[in-house]
């Protein structure tokens, strides 16, 4: 607390009022940390402890959890009331959210008593613990928490934020949970005008899962927003179903809270009609140097399909035709000469980046999901003009660039100040490095310089390339200096450098397996250990996981769970795949998937769908970014441990 004081005590600010009440805790904040840290200083005794107890607010909303931990640290050392233990619980479980510390911080704020917290903080604690469950996807949790949440908010702007964020929640629940609360709004059966509680009352069988979670028949609210969940998740991918759908729920809640704030999800409907494609044109190298590529997309594109085809046989839907182009034995201008003829609605590929380059040019006016990068001419925002036919042409690339992005973000999140880089001395090596070190830059803008990066090569030279990048090689000549100095036998150990705290490795799995015991070996048993970060290059499932104790990577999240239906199902029918391969097939799959969402993602704001390959989201220029999963190594088992979050 002294240390906090002493930093702060040197800026200058506006002359204090001693006079002046502190704000209501867990309100906005006017001013800024410093502000209220001074004003603790000019109080004595408990009058010091509400200045102090908003600093650390605001502290944490300036995202400072070491110096809000050091205000929060004195005030449990402080004579409290039980109200105010509860708001330190609470400004405490938000400071660990904030470091990342997603289980301490639920178990803190399990100790909470809510009735001890003021209006302010009930809104407050319910907004943190609906961002702790909605990071864990607990969508059922985050939605109950939801519902005491919106009724608490203030503000227009925040109304509608929430609404939006329950409507996203409620979605991902099952379809036949949702179903239960539908009966009078399926327009295509009976229409009925019975009220909200009539409605209710009737339609909903409170079975064991839903009075577990406190569902009852008799809460309007609760059943409006189910029952306006479940239309959203049927008729999504059916704007005109959805619309006249929406006007029925309308007049059997005609009071509900929601209606002044309508997700935007519902809104202008129209514009997020989906591609319904009756013909696909797959546009991939089928023969070749790279078939085994081509072929496994092609294989997970049919998996989706079957599987979709299996779902939809009760709806008696349509199905689209696949019609697969083998780029390596046809002229892209020869594929693309037979499309009126077939009919072709809706293209998937081409796969690599010269046709792609090629392709293009050719289909401005139909939709294409190419599964490359776009050329670098193309890869720009797309202009609000009439001519939108740019706009119907997406990028779904398996980007080595995005994921180093993204560790970037990760070590980043952990608070660590100065990581290394490792890479091979390659093109693809430093093409990585430069992408990590952009989004290092961009993320750490109080100092921006270059991250340290090495670049290896040969195998058999290792063991020198570790000793210079941590430097025990300078340790090891200052002993040998020191000897001929002295003249004696001197008991020695060479140390390693103690300014890095955390190291990248950008690797295939047998280089990893060589340039880890290196590092073991060569950081100094007198230093910390040093986190070592890796990407999804060097993960496979082998007999070598030990080895790679404590080791923490990224991969797509169906790659990391053993017991994942998909990859149990595939790896049972498509035995030894490498996990190179499998990657392909889970874009092949999820390529298929996102055809009826694609103009969701692209209309909608934060819009995502959870694929194989990551969460999916697209970014300005109409390319697919996939957010990957990352897991540590721990005593041979895979344990996944979590993701960046976003703030509140």
């Amino acid at each position: 607390m002294i240390l906090t004081l002493a930093i702060v005590s040197a800026c200058s600010i506006s002359p204090l009022s001693p006079g002046d009440t502190p704000p209501a805790l867990f309100s906005k904040l006017n001013n800024n940390s410093t502000f209220f840290l001074q004003k603790a200083e000019q109080k004595s005794g408990q009058k010091k402890l509400p200045w102090q107890f908003v600093a650390a607010q605001a502290l944490i909303a300036e995202k400072e959890p070491t110096l809000a931990s050091s205000i929060i640290e004195y005030l449990q050392s402080q004579p409290l009331t039980s109200t105010q233990k509860s708001s330190l619980n609470l400004l405490t479980a938000d400071n660990l959210y904030l470091q990342n510390e997603l289980d301490e911080a639920q178990k803190t704020l399990n100790k909470i008593d809510n009735k001890q917290l003021s209006e302010f903080g009930l809104t407050y604690f319910l907004k943190l613990q609906t961002q702790l469950y909605t990071d864990k996807e607990e969508h059922l949790e985050a939605s109950e928490t939801l519902f005491l949440l919106t009724p608490l908010l203030k503000t227009d702007e925040e109304k509608q934020q929430y609404n939006d964020l329950l409507l996203t929640q409620l979605s991902f629940l099952p379809i036949d949970f949702l179903s239960q609360f539908q009966a009078t709004l399926d327009t295509s059966e009976q229409q009925q005008t019975t009220s909200a509680l009539e409605f209710a009352e009737q339609q909903i069988d409170a079975g064991e899962y839903i009075a577990k979670e406190d569902v009852t028949p008799t809460d309007p609210f609760k059943q409006g927003w189910y029952a306006l969940a479940y239309l959203y998740q049927r008729y999504q991918l059916r704007p005109n179903q959805l619309i006249r759908s929406l006007d029925d729920w309308k007049s059997l809640y005609p009071e509900h809270p929601t209606l002044r704030f309508i997700p935007t999800q519902l809104t202008d409907l129209p514009e997020l009609s989906p591609y319904q494609p009756e013909n696909i044109a797959v546009l991939l190298p089928l023969s070749g140097r790279f078939k085994q590529q081509g072929q496994a997309i092609q294989y997970g594109l049919l998996h989706a399909y079957y599987k979709q085809q299996k779902s939809r046989k009760t709806l008696a839907l349509p199905a689209p035709k696949f019609h697969f182009y083998d780029t390596q034995a046809q002229s892209i201008e020869q594929i693309a000469a037979q499309f009126q003829e077939q009919h072709i609605d809706f293209v998937i590929g081409p796969l690599l980046k010269n046709k792609i380059e090629e392709f293009l040019p050719l289909a401005e006016r139909m939709p294409v999901l190419a599964l490359n990068s776009f050329p670098k001419q193309q890869a720009t925002e797309y202009p609000e003009t009439e001519n939108r036919q740019i706009a119907w042409h997406y990028a779904f690339p398996l980007s080595p660039e995005e994921e180093a992005k993204q560790a970037a973000r990760l070590i980043f999140s952990k608070q660590h100040k100065k990581p290394l880089l490792l890479a091979p001395d390659s093109d693809y090596g430093k093409r990585i490095a430069q992408a990590f070190n952009q989004q290092w830059a961009a993320l750490n803008q109080k100092n921006r310089s270059r991250i340290e990066t090495y670049f290896f090569n040969k195998k058999e030279k290792f063991a020198p390339f570790i000793a210079k990048v941590l430097q025990t090689d300078k340790s090891k000549g200052r002993i040998a200096q020191m000897k001929v100095i002295t003249g004696l036998r001197l008991e020695t150990k060479e140390r390693s450098r103690r300014d890095i705290d955390a190291i990248y490795i950008i690797s295939k799995r047998d280089e990893l397996l060589m340039l880890k015991p290196f590092i073991d070996v060569a950081i100094s048993p007198f230093a910390a250990t040093i986190p070592l970060y890796a990407s999804s290059r060097s993960h496979l499932r082998d007999n070598q996981n030990k080895e790679l104790s404590k080791l923490i990577f990224s991969d797509s999240p169906f790659l990391l769970s053993a017991d994942n239906k998909t990859l149990l199902e595939i790896q049972r029918a498509w035995k030894k795949q490498s996990f190179a391969i499998l990657r392909l097939f889970a874009l092949g799959f999820d390529s298929y998937q996102l055809i009826e969402r694609l103009m969701q993602l692209q209309s909608t704001e934060n819009s995502s769908y959870k694929g194989l390959v990551g969460q999916l989201s697209l970014d300005p220029t109409n390319t697919l970014q996939a957010k990957l999963n990352w897991a540590k190594y721990q005593r041979g088992k895979l344990i996944e441990i979590a993701t960046p979050v976003s703030g509140k």
